[in-house]
């Protein structure tokens, strides 16, 4: 008897125990502190690439993503493998995702307003990043002077070919970029090539930027015209390599001139090694602080800082242009290098001069 007491106690001891630690349960749930609402949500940028094929792009995913996180904003970043339709797609599935702002980089100028559009629709502000959206709603376009870009690989190229015959390898077609850069060169050939000078012997439009297709125009060149192919400006480095690539197989390297822009590491070792004569340096991480405070401005209904605007057929867009500088192997350390943008064993390889 005196057992099943005990065992009838020790029972009861444990039932109450246990309503205790549910009561508790219970209590903590329904008197759990709500959100504060003067706390903002986070912000969500969409950030999406056109292409990382290039060593540039994935500098600006890098770069973007890194100083964003810093200022307290969420990315995420696609990519599109230069494909318009996979863009259109990645696009809306951002704005599923509940972005705050859309960063594009268009694959194609013109269908990319389709992407815009799905942002706007949504309530979403979208910026241009470095390549303009056309015929669409953007709140802003941040880019670097590209017409200036073009200029200084053409004075580049006159001053070491002041007469002869130059190539001219253009970006692609559906990149409005790749007319910005052209008006440059020939804003800087103009009177050369009015005056007989220079000779434009080629000029093509490099679908997607595809290095190998430069490859195959300049070899061809090169067949076509011999010795009277002196200098070759390329809408960036990675076509220039392409170029030099070609050049090379014809035991050229070096006699014919080439310029590039964007100052890749492919670049800055053709050119310490004397295979190309320039690059133009287009510091990165300014862009994307640019960009980002374009972000903070838009986000938080204030008005954007810029001094001049772009038109892009639908209207005139805040354009807010970052500054460049041509680099030669002079001055490749006071530039890429000392900037960090490239490093030096990189660029020099292990003996470092």
């Amino acid at each position: 008897m005196q057992a099943h007491w005990i065992r009838a106690a020790c029972l009861a001891l444990y039932s109450a125990a246990l309503f205790s630690l549910s009561s508790c349960g219970k209590t903590q749930e329904t008197s759990a502190i709500p959100p504060d609402p003067a706390t903002p949500p986070k912000i969500t940028i969409g950030f999406s690439l056109a292409t990382l094929k290039e060593d540039r792009w994935l500098r600006d995913r890098d770069i973007f993503s890194a100083k964003a996180q810093e200022q307290g904003y969420d990315v995420i970043v696609t990519n599109a493998n230069n494909d318009s339709a996979l863009q259109l797609k990645q696009v809306k599935d951002l704005i599923k995702q509940h972005i705050s702002i859309l960063v594009i980089v268009p694959n194609d100028a013109a269908q990319a307003a389709d992407c815009v559009a799905e942002a706007r629709s949504a309530g979403i502000p979208a910026v241009s990043y470095d390549r303009l959206v056309m015929n669409a709603d953007v709140s802003a376009y941040v880019s670097f002077d590209n017409v200036e870009v073009g200029r200084l690989e053409g004075q580049y190229m006159l001053s070491s070919v002041p007469s002869g015959g130059i190539l001219i390898l253009n970006g692609s077609a559906d990149d409005h970029n790749s007319a910005m850069f052209n008006q440059g060169y020939m804003d800087a050939l103009q009177d050369a090539v009015s005056g007989g000078r220079i000779t434009i012997l080629g000029q093509t439009w490099v679908q997607n930027w595809t290095r190998e297709i430069a490859h195959d125009y300049v070899k061809d060149a090169i067949a076509q015209y011999g010795d009277r192919l002196n200098g070759i400006i390329a809408a960036d480095d990675s076509l220039a390599w392409g170029a030099i690539d070609a050049l090379s197989e014809a035991q050229l390297s070096g006699k014919v001139k080439v310029v590039g822009e964007d100052a890749d590491l492919a670049a800055c070792q053709h050119i310490v090694q004397g295979t190309q004569l320039m690059t133009v340096y287009k510091p990165i991480k300014n862009l994307v602080e640019q960009t980002l405070s374009a972000c903070e401005l838009l986000l938080g209904g204030k008005p954007l800082i810029y001094s001049q605007t772009i038109g892009n057929g639908r209207m005139e867009v805040p354009y807010i242009s970052c500054g460049v500088t041509a680099v030669t192997k002079s001055n490749m350390d006071t530039t890429v290098i000392q900037d960090g943008f490239q490093l030096r064993n990189d660029v020099y390889g292990s003996s470092g001069s």
